[in-house]
């Protein structure tokens, strides 16, 4: 009979460490999101937009990322992101409509164009 309170002391004791553990390890997570939150700006606005990407291969894409002021088309590959162009934020706008404004299929083909042009331009000089 003396064996019995002992374990429900020890069951108790056992139960209310648990208790305060789980509670820190709540209030560290808690302080942590919102050390976070506060680093991210005023309500976590995002700064950077992908606006689309386009696969080209394996583990090759190429994706137009909208950064405040510019538009920037990246092309990445499995172990490096490489900057290709940068576009004005105010183009993009005018030349994407809004309905189909998750296609840039056209627009990538124009820029790649006029990029051929002006390189063609500089080899017969």
């Amino acid at each position: 009979m003396n064996g019995t309170p002992d374990m429900l002391a020890a069951g108790l004791k056992m139960i209310a460490s648990l208790g305060v553990v789980l509670a820190m390890i709540l209030c560290l997570l808690y302080g942590i999101r919102k050390l976070t939150n506060q680093r991210m700006g005023a309500g976590g606005a995002k700064q950077i937009h992908v606006l689309d990407s386009h696969y080209m291969g394996v583990k090759k894409s190429i994706s137009l990322v909208r950064v405040p002021g510019k538009v920037l088309v990246l092309g990445i590959t499995g172990d490096r992101i490489n900057l290709l162009d940068t576009l004005d934020d105010d183009v993009v706008r005018q030349q994407m409509p809004v309905d189909q404004s998750k296609s840039f299929g056209p627009m990538l083909s124009e820029r790649l164009k006029k990029l051929g042009n002006g390189f063609k331009g500089k080899e017969n000089r």
